[in-house]
């Protein structure tokens, strides 16, 4: 199928309804996430509540708070997005939105799934669904006839692509020596969320990208942006977490496991910007 009219950068290629509607989605949901972030930082008694009542554990309350500091910024850049992609569509701006997405769904699936029963739980619920569906109308804002005209470099393509496949095997290794412990003492880590996330839903999905990107499959283009992006803000709170857990005390030891997301955080950075910047759509 062809388009009537040529594609151009100022969105005109992509399905303006779904993606003004994934806007609307990710505005509200920024709005949301700002309310929980500054009740998670300026109201001891949400997680110190559940902290008493044994739910969570000293070390999650934390890194709860740090992730809650690291997302204000992120979703005020969220908000901004979103009202700039309102009024001026484009699809490079779409595609940061919705890898923005892929950090908020990855953070507060954690808060739901390990039980942040907080007096705010419903307000995470609503995020973590608002992000789920804006991911999903996200991507299929993008017609085939649109993305098949998008294309990369084809080192660049090949670099991205190790990199992503780099961040799956080293991750995936380290995640299955964690768990192998507490799957054979039948206990789970506080932290059991991450292994359920990343083993079941996002090292796959990044390896799908990876592999899109890298056979040169048109749709690769797009996720790989969104990989991107998920990795670098993502990577970016686990860093800033892994770092205010030694300030406050409750992490020790090692840190390698403040190096590595520090690595990545700075290498997903880099690499996104070479990605938004050399992305083009070829016209014919």
């Amino acid at each position: 199928m062809e388009l009537k009219k040529p594609l151009s950068s100022d969105g005109s290629g992509i399905i303006i309804q779904r993606s003004r509607i994934t806007a609307i989605m990710t505005l509200i949901m920024s709005v949301f996430i700002i309310f929980a972030c500054l009740e998670g930082t300026l109201n001891e008694s949400i997680y110190n509540d559940v902290l008493s009542s044994g739910l969570i554990t000293k070390f999650l309350l934390v890194g709860s708070r740090a992730q809650d500091i690291i997302f204000i910024p992120l979703a005020v850049l969220l908000a901004f997005l979103s009202i700039l992609f309102l009024r001026r569509p484009g699809y490079k701006l779409l595609i940061t939105i919705i890898g923005l997405c892929g950090n908020f769904f990855y953070g507060y699936a954690l808060y739901v799934m390990q039980g942040q029963y907080t007096t705010i739980y419903l307000v995470y619920l609503a995020i973590f669904s608002l992000s789920i569906y804006s991911i999903v109308l996200g991507l299929l804002s993008f017609p085939t006839e649109f993305v098949v005209k998008t294309s990369l470099s084809k080192g660049l393509r090949r670099s991205i692509s190790i990199f992503l496949y780099s961040i799956v095997f080293m991750l995936a290794l380290i995640w299955l020596i964690r768990i192998s412990p507490d799957i054979a003492r039948h206990i789970p880590q506080d932290t059991y969320g991450v292994f359920v996330l990343d083993l079941g839903i996002v090292f796959p999905a990044i390896a799908i990208a990876a592999t899109l990107l890298i056979r040169r499959k048109p749709y690769g283009n797009i996720l790989a942006g969104v990989a991107l992006m998920k990795t670098f803000t993502v990577c970016l709170s686990w860093g800033f977490g892994e770092w205010y857990g030694r300030v406050k005390g409750v992490i020790e030891g090692s840190y390698d496991m403040l190096v590595i997301p520090s690595v990545l955080t700075i290498l997903g950075l880099i690499y996104f910007i070479l990605y938004i910047v050399n992305l083009k759509i070829e016209y014919k």
